[in-house]
């Protein structure tokens, strides 16, 4: 039998699915039967540290948050690690993404997004549907706090950007897709799978210890560094490829574990 310390769980499109932004409530009580095993559950989102909070409010205080792709990692509400973008690349990002008429941009500071919207509708998708704390200003360039992840939303899709964005930025920030509308850009080898090591570090656990939960290519690090990666089974291809274990729903997944089920059940 496994021996199980972490659990990690990607938040759009693995444990929200088809658009959710709500969290079944079964997983609350997952969590709260894990923590009693002595097994952590960790958020590992693109999303702020704020909106993370929110959505896991029953059990805010009980749980590892790896937020920003790697970028801020927090325990007991304490920040473990936060890794930020040479000023003078995300400024040029910026400025690209501004200029690009099929997108708007989003910089995460630690506690609020910062958007100049191009379109209403966008600051109404960020702030009552996404439910970020958000920040309007006037000019990204010129902003209070450092440049950790910068994003950039394309409302039709990233199909047809990712490419041409990481031609122009690879050599410079990392450059992932997010979800079916976002790309993510992060400071260069910060990535989920970077923020995940360090959080294990500072929590003395063992990487051979833990599961991570993971459905699109801004997980592709910390599935293949987690001893069980397990794909969802509506994930892209690349990813199932990745994965000896696949799942529906992820409390399938947590149920195996709280039933003290082997992992092998869920292999493919």
């Amino acid at each position: 039998m496994e021996k199980i310390q972490l659990i990690a769980c990607d938040l759009d499109g693995t444990l929200l699915q088809n658009g959710a932004q709500e969290i079944d409530p079964i997983i609350f009580t997952q969590i709260k039967r894990l923590q009693q095993k002595g097994i952590l559950f960790m958020a590992a989102s693109g999303r702020e540290y704020t909106n993370l909070r929110r959505l896991f409010e029953p059990v805010k205080d009980d749980i590892a948050y790896l937020c920003l792709n790697g970028c801020l990692t927090v325990y007991h509400n304490q920040c473990v690690s936060k890794e930020n973008m040479d000023t003078t690349v995300a400024k040029k990002l910026i400025q690209i993404l501004t200029k690009d008429t099929e997108a708007e941009v989003l910089v995460s500071g630690e506690k609020t997004s910062y958007i100049c919207p191009k379109d209403i509708n966008y600051l109404i998708h960020i702030r009552d549907v996404v439910k970020n704390n958000v920040t309007l200003v006037k000019n990204l360039l010129c902003l209070p706090e450092s440049y950790s992840k910068i994003s950039g939303y394309f409302k039709d899709g990233v199909v047809g950007h990712f490419d041409s964005y990481k031609k122009l930025f690879s050599d410079e920030i990392t450059v992932q897709i997010g979800g079916k509308q976002w790309l993510d850009f992060m400071p260069k080898g910060i990535h989920k799978g970077a923020g995940f090591v360090q959080l294990l570090k500072s929590l003395h656990i063992d990487i051979r210890n833990t599961v991570m939960f993971g459905d699109n290519d801004n997980d592709r690090q910390i599935l293949q560094a987690s001893q069980y990666g397990i794909a969802m089974a509506n994930s892209k291809q690349e990813i199932r490829d990745l994965c000896a274990y696949q799942v529906v729903r992820v409390t399938d997944g947590l149920q195996a574990i709280l039933e003290g089920r082997s992992l092998q059940t869920l292999k493919k």
